[in-house]
C-alpha cells in the first residue's frame, strides 16, 4: 500500500506590526516613527521606545534592514545623501573624489554603500526620506543644505541617526559630527604669500551669501592681512569698470573664493589689457566647481577630497559604534602655480 506523502508543516506565519502595536500598548503609528528613526523627532518617550523594540524582539518582527539593525544587529550599509546632483552634473568633476574616497574606505571597511537619489519634493530629507535613511546604519551627507534642509539635518541628528556631513556644516540645536578642510590656514598661507612678493594691498572677492567654508577661508585671509578688504559679488558684476578701480586705489594681489571669479577676472584683465602676474597677481581659494576643469598654472589651494571621503566613512563607523568621533581637519595642499608674482613697482 502506498503512503501519502508527508504533509507540509505550515510555515509560521510573519508577526505583524498590528501585533507588535497591541503588544506594546500603542498605536500603529508609533510603531512606524520608532521604526522609521524619527522618535526624536516625534517627541516619542524613551520608554514608550523601549517598549515598542522590546516587543519586537518578543515577537521577532523583522521586516526589512531598519527592523534588524534596531532589534540588536546592523545592517553593514552606509548611506550615501547628496544635497546635489552629481551622476552626471555639471559639479561631478568636484564631488567624484568624495564619492572615490567614501567608496574606498567602505570596501576596506567591508561596508556597502546606499546612494539616495533625493525625494519626492527634491533632494532634502522631507517626506520618506527619514525613513530610507533608516535602512542604513547610518549616512554621509555631503552638499549645500538650505535653511530648511539644516532644520530637518537637525532633527535626524537629534533622533539618533548616525550622520556625519563632508564640509562643516552647522545646524540648529544639534551638534552635526563633520569632515573637514582646513580653508583658513590654507588662505593664510596663500595670503602669506602674497605678502612675501612685496604686495600690500590685497583684496578677497567671493560670492554673495556666505556659508562656513567661505567664512573659513576668509577667516583666515583676515587673520593675515592689514588692511583686510572683502567684497562679494557676482562674476557678472566683476568688470572693467571693476578692476581698473581696485588697481587704481592700490590693489595688486586679489584672491578669488572659487574658480568661476578665477576664471573671469583672468578674462576680464586680458580684455583690459593687463598681464598676471606682470601687472597684478591673483589666486583661487578651491578647485574647480563650475564643471570646467581648473588651469594647473593657478596659484592657490587644493582640497583633499579623497581623503575627506575616506574620513567620513571612519568617522561615520565610530558614530555607529557609539563612540566619539575625533575631529577631522585635513589640510589643504597649495598649488605654488604661476599667477602670485612680485608686486609691479614693488611693495606698495
Amino acid at each position: 500500500m502506498t503512503r501519502p506523502p508527508p504533509r507540509k508543516q505550515a510555515s509560521r506565519k510573519q508577526p505583524t506590526q498590528k501585533q507588535v502595536a497591541e503588544r506594546a500598548g500603542v498605536s500603529q503609528t508609533i510603531v512606524s516613527q520608532v521604526l522609521n528613526g524619527q522618535a526624536g523627532q516625534a517627541r516619542i518617550h524613551p520608554e514608550t521606545r523601549a517598549r515598542v523594540l522590546q516587543a519586537i524582539r518578543d515577537l521577532e518582527y523583522v521586516p526589512n534592514a531598519a527592523a534588524r539593525r534596531l532589534v540588536g544587529g546592523r545592517s553593514s550599509l552606509i548611506g550615501v545623501f547628496t544635497y546635489e546632483a552629481v551622476f552626471p552634473s555639471s559639479t561631478r568633476d568636484f564631488y567624484a573624489p568624495f564619492l572615490e574616497g567614501i567608496e574606498e574606505e567602505a570596501a576596506r571597511s567591508g561596508l556597502d554603500l546606499l546612494l539616495y537619489t533625493g525625494g519626492r519634493e527634491g533632494r532634502s530629507l522631507t517626506g520618506g526620506m527619514q525613513a530610507r535613511l533608516a535602512l542604513t546604519d547610518g549616512t554621509v551627507l555631503l552638499g549645500h543644505p538650505g535653511e530648511q534642509d539644516r532644520r530637518e539635518l537637525a532633527a535626524l541628528v537629534r533622533g539618533g541617526h548616525p550622520a556625519v556631513f563632508i564640509g562643516r556644516r552647522t545646524v540648529p540645536d544639534a551638534e552635526l559630527t563633520c569632515v573637514q578642510a582646513d580653508y583658513a590656514s590654507a588662505t593664510a598661507e596663500l595670503t602669506r604669500r602674497f605678502l612675501a612678493q612685496g604686495h600690500r594691498r590685497l583684496l578677497y572677492v567671493g560670492r554673495p551669501g556666505q556659508d562656513e567654508s567661505a567664512l573659513d577661508r576668509e577667516r583666515g585671509f583676515v587673520s593675515v592681512a592689514r588692511p583686510a578688504p572683502v567684497q562679494r559679488l557676482d562674476p557678472g558684476e566683476l568688470d572693467r569698470a571693476w578692476l581698473q578701480g581696485a588697481l587704481a586705489s592700490g590693489v595688486t594681489g586679489f584672491l578669488l573664493e572659487n574658480d568661476g571669479l578665477m576664471r573671469r577676472f583672468l578674462e576680464v584683465a586680458r580684455e583690459a589689457g593687463y598681464a598676471v602676474p606682470d601687472d597684478c597677481s591673483a589666486a583661487v581659494l578651491g578647485d574647480a566647481i563650475t564643471g570646467q576643469a581648473g588651469d594647473p598654472s593657478w596659484s592657490g589651494l587644493h582640497v583633499p577630497r579623497q581623503e575627506m571621503g575616506r574620513g567620513a566613512v571612519q568617522a561615520l563607523r565610530l558614530l555607529v559604534s557609539r563612540e566619539p568621533p575625533v575631529p577631522m581637519i585635513f589640510p589643504c595642499e597649495i598649488n605654488a602655480g604661476a599667477t602670485i608674482g612680485r608686486c609691479p613697482g614693488g611693495a606698495r
